[in-house]
């Protein structure tokens, strides 16, 4: 039997955060889903806190293992189990309103020509106070930031809600990715239909170690293949943008001395593409934590009602 909403949850070791996670879920206004979690070798306690959680709670939980094969084809394996009219994902360390699922559903039922639904996103962390929101107005420009790396991405993976008949028996991520395989598939389904754009926030992210957007060498591979799949969706060669941000992330990793020394050097050295980079990402992270100030209080009431 079908439901509204399959939600897809890879996990992979978040023995910390998973019962949080699956509560956000069923504080869900939006009642009519089921929850699909792959587990994707755990080897810590995360499969026997899931087990007992979804004990005795119906088959709208479904609970799947497999060998360690990467969040993208856990994320593959749950598409394939699911049944809804649409597919969410979310990953076991981050937090949903309980309002989340329902306006994304409505947006994408009042509008056929939609494909996807996503929503600004707080990204935070656990023992900071200085949360920051990320929210887009226009698909276009994000899509085109998030390709660059000049601006934020769309939060595909824990945020993004999918017509599942845009997927078909073919579109999926693609498991050679680790840290891009939500940029690579919001791309291929902007070219099947919109995305929309919600004002109200849907996605608490929470950082934490030993999550994919600190490894370098990944990023850095993973754009490579972005590069040789998109590169003829922008009007300029994305090598350089790439680069640049591999370059300033490796440099914030070192510490802010060594960040302010790059500066200066590639201002005396004129290293356009460098500056050009460090002023996009100064002003996308100002711009967040300006929102995340503004929203400051709203977001203390969200994550004190579901962290």
């Amino acid at each position: 039997m079908s439901v509204k909403v399959s939600i897809v949850i890879p996990l992979y070791n978040k023995e910390e955060y998973i019962e949080r996670v699956l509560k956000c879920i069923e504080n869900q206004s939006l009642e009519d889903w089921e929850c699909i979690i792959i587990d994707d070798g755990s080897t810590d306690n995360s499969a026997r806190i899931v087990k007992n959680y979804i004990s005795n709670r119906g088959n709208k939980w479904k609970y799947f293992h497999q060998e360690n094969r990467g969040q993208a084809a856990a994320r593959n394996i749950g598409i394939d189990l699911s049944t809804g009219e649409y597919i969410a994902f979310l990953d076991a360390d981050d937090l949903w309103p309980s309002n989340k699922l329902l306006l994304q559903y409505s947006a994408l039922e009042s509008n056929k020509s939609y494909v996807l639904a996503l929503s600004p996103f707080v990204i935070f962390e656990s023992n900071s106070n200085f949360p920051r929101l990320v929210a887009h107005s226009n698909a276009k420009k994000m899509l085109s930031g998030w390709l660059s790396m000049t601006g934020f991405g769309g939060g595909l993976e824990s945020v993004g809600l999918i017509r599942k008949s845009a997927l078909g028996t073919n579109l999926r991520f693609d498991s050679s990715l680790t840290t891009s395989s939500g940029l690579d598939l919001a791309l291929k389904l902007s070219d099947l239909g919109g995305i929309c754009l919600l004002k109200e926030i849907g996605l608490l992210y929470r950082i934490n170690d030993g999550q994919w957007h600190s490894n370098m060498g990944e990023l850095e591979r993973n754009l490579v293949i972005i590069r040789n799949i998109h590169e003829k969706r922008s009007k300029n060669s994305l090598e350089p943008s790439h680069f640049a941000y591999i370059y300033w992330a490796n440099i914030r990793l070192n510490g802010w001395r060594n960040f302010f020394k790059a500066i200066l050097k590639s201002i005396f050295y004129t290293e356009n593409f460098r500056l050009q980079m460090i002023v996009s990402l100064v002003r996308r992270n100002l711009k967040a934590r300006i929102l995340g100030f503004i929203n400051f209080i709203q977001i203390r009431k969200l994550l004190a009602k579901i962290d």
